[in-house]
């Protein structure tokens, strides 16, 4: 009887991952937020990488559509290289990766669709991608890319004001210190503290948005 019961169970569980599309979910999340033509919103951004010592910093980014992004600010900053909008714009280029649907995780309390991205070209800076898309609301809620550049990078995505519009409220990024391209401003300080402190591998940074302006 329980061998009978688990091959009932992998049976269900195979098929349930079969009739998940997970093109369909992408494409649900990407009719939200293709709906943004363009957008402004003013950014602080938080730094907190290993060895660095950078005060939080006042932005302003602004973005037209498809792919034209610009950040801003009189202060040094520090972004990844893949920028605010980069998973979004892969996940738009349908004919350049193999979707594949992995089942349902809990993120941040919503159950969530986790998809991977596996790239048809080696020609590609990104290596792998992971996405977790709400199940309800059909927002990306966290994401997880494999570059040959700059290593690994995860974001958090929290929404609240502008959720209609797949904008999120908050970006929580971290990033691989060891390939993280650093800022010339901060350079010296850095090579300097090496050799004193305990090196991280982990670097986090906090951007919260305000005052969006959208199309």
């Amino acid at each position: 009887m329980k061998k009978i019961s688990c091959l009932f169970l992998l049976t269900w569980t195979l098929s349930f991952l079969q009739a998940q599309d997970p093109q369909q979910i992408l494409n649900a999340a990407e009719q939200k937020y293709a709906r943004v033509k363009k957008f402004t919103a003013d950014v602080n951004i938080a730094s907190d990488i290993p060895a660095m010592k950078i005060l939080p910093a006042q932005a302003t980014i602004s973005y037209i559509a498809p792919n034209n992004l610009e950040v801003t600010s009189k202060s040094i900053i520090v972004l990844p290289k893949q920028g605010f909008r980069e998973i979004q714009n892969i996940i738009s280029q349908k004919n350049k990766y193999t979707a594949i649907y992995m089942g349902q995780e809990i993120i941040n309390g919503r159950n969530s669709h986790l998809i991977t991205l596996l790239p048809k070209s080696d020609a590609e800076d990104w290596i792998m991608a992971k996405i977790w898309i709400d199940a309800a609301e059909s927002l990306i809620v966290q994401s997880q890319t494999t570059t040959k550049s700059s290593g690994t990078l995860k974001v958090i995505y929290l929404y609240n004001s502008q959720k209609q519009w797949a904008l999120p409220d908050q970006m929580w990024i971290e990033v691989d210190v060891q390939k993280f391209k650093i800022p010339k401003g901060v350079a010296t300080d850095l090579h300097r503290n090496r050799e004193t402190q305990n090196q991280g591998t982990v670097g986090k940074i906090q951007l919260t948005f305000t005052n969006y302006k959208v199309n």
